[in-house]
């Protein structure tokens, strides 16, 4: 076989992964072909450590089977086919818990609420329990020792992430920031699309990374890269970042906010603007308001597909001062999160639909109160002089409103001088007037001449003409009511 045609073939081969098996072969093939030459010009006994039987050569043939295997290799490798594996080929393995029951390692997982729902601060309380061991709630046991890794697209990290770090008794040695992405000597945004490979060797780098945290994970998908309704677009982000964190053993939670269909009482509904975000990941939590205590919180499952977690923490949220800025000459306090001693029984769509009040605790209530109120408007007696004394009240005020501006005689004109709209606004109409009339005058008026008719009697002597010396006087009349 030609020299040519070995180079050429082997050349084919490195195109595929078995390149580097290809090149051993080469090379050892030959040195077979240096011996063969040695064996041919000084004979059989030249070769030390090589025997051939019955003194033939078969380099050459050993050549060609080596460089077809080689190039079927390649072919294989290159082709276009399904990756399986066999069930019986592997081998079962526990879950890793980074919290146990709550988040484990390899997978991805969401905290997801509302803004000022303390997402920060519980993601800061977990990144202290890695770095530092300190104790999770409840009695839920510990994590896991070793590094952070936290992308931060919202908060400062001097004042706001770095306080909140200290406050929760984190280690800050074992805690890493990233700040951006260098890329072909040009600073840019951190992007999960094109810029994984970066992670994954930051993560090999600094050694021992436990968790990762991304706040939020919407920031990070990129500058019209990716449309974060699109299932798929979001699915083709969060599949290789998972694929990673499966592959390196590390734990990822991310971090999102609710989006704004607040009429849906499904937590799982609720996050971000895609389904795919929890199709995604194996744990998703969600922060919400106590619907038994307003100055509480609830961390409560809204997906889990590792453990039955029916048990939700209760925490509220304190200030402690954490430093002292010399140059501001102020105190650095930060929020902290603390956790209630005892569990709450509750789920993530209830405890949605008691803040909402779409209990039925509440709906009876209301029911009942509307019920009430209903009878005492039905059973209640009005005062034949309720009219009066309403309309009364509303010339008062209106009275009260208006400027006083008018002349003292009560006459409504305003002051010479002033302009037409002023003159409008000081008259008091005369539909007013009227009403002041029949109200205040008019009324008793009546009542009064009533009261003086009904105690006339029936008839009246009426002598309009008196008697005189000449004779009497003409006769009564009566007089009718």
């Amino acid at each position: 076989m030609a020299d040519e045609d070995w180079k050429q073939r082997v050349q084919d081969s490195w195109n595929g992964p078995a390149w580097p098996q290809a090149a051993a072969d080469y090379h050892s093939a030959r040195a077979s072909r240096t011996s063969n030459r040695t064996l041919q010009r000084h004979g059989p006994g030249s070769r030390s450590g090589r025997s051939f039987p019955n003194g033939e050569c078969s380099v050459d043939n050993d050549i060609d089977l080596i460089t077809e295997n080689v190039v079927a290799k390649g072919k294989a490798q290159r082709e276009d086919r399904l990756v399986i594996s066999k069930a019986a080929d592997l081998e079962m393995r526990g879950v890793d818990w980074l919290w146990p029951g709550r988040f484990a390692r390899g997978k991805f997982g969401l905290i997801a609420g509302l803004p000022d729902m303390g997402k920060g601060q519980i993601a800061a309380f977990i990144a202290a329990s890695v770095t530092a061991l300190i104790a999770l709630p409840c009695d839920e046991g510990s994590a896991p020792q070793g590094n952070v890794i936290w992308f931060n697209a919202e908060d400062g990290e001097r004042d706001t992430v770095l306080p909140r770090l200290i406050a929760a008794r984190a280690d800050p040695k074992r805690v890493h920031f990233v700040n951006g992405a260098r890329v072909g000597g040009v600073d840019k945004t951190f992007s999960l699309v094109t810029d994984l490979r970066l992670l994954r060797r930051a993560i090999e780098r600094i050694g021992n990374v436990v968790l990762v945290i991304i706040d939020p994970v919407s920031a990070y998908l990129g500058v019209g890269k990716v449309d974060g309704r699109s299932a798929t677009d979001v699915r083709g982000v969060l599949t290789p970042l998972k694929d990673m964190a499966e592959e390196l053993h590390i734990a990822v939670i991310g971090i999102t906010h609710f989006n704004k269909k607040d009429d849906i009482k499904s937590a799982l509904l609720r996050v971000s603007d895609s389904i795919a975000y929890v199709a995604a990941a194996r744990h998703v939590y969600a922060v919400l308001d106590d619907p038994e205590d307003k100055n509480s919180k609830l961390f409560v499952k809204a997906k889990n597909n590792l453990a039955r977690d029916t048990k939700a923490p209760r925490y509220g949220m304190s200030m402690k001062k954490v430093g002292y800025d010399a140059k501001l000459g102020v105190d650095i306090n930060a929020p902290v999160i603390v956790w209630h001693p005892q569990h709450v029984e509750i789920t993530a769509n209830e405890a949605m639909q008691a803040a909402g009040g779409h209990t039925a605790k509440r709906e009876a209530r209301d029911f009942l109160l509307e019920r009430r109120i209903s009878s005492r408007r039905r059973n209640r007696t009005v005062s034949p002089r309720e009219p009066w004394i309403a309309r009364r009240r509303t010339w008062a005020s209106n009275r009260a409103r208006r400027p006083r501006s008018s002349t003292a005689s009560g006459s409504g004109n305003c002051q010479q001088g002033a302009s037409s709209h002023a003159r409008d606004s000081c008259t008091i109409p005369q539909r007013e007037l009227a009403t002041f009339a029949n109200v205040r005058v008019m009324t008793p008026f009546f009542y009064w001449l009533s009261s003086k008719i009904a105690t006339l009697p029936t008839s009246l002597s009426w002598h309009p003409w008196p008697s005189s010396a000449h004779g009497a006087g003409r006769p009564s009349l009566p007089l009718e009511r």
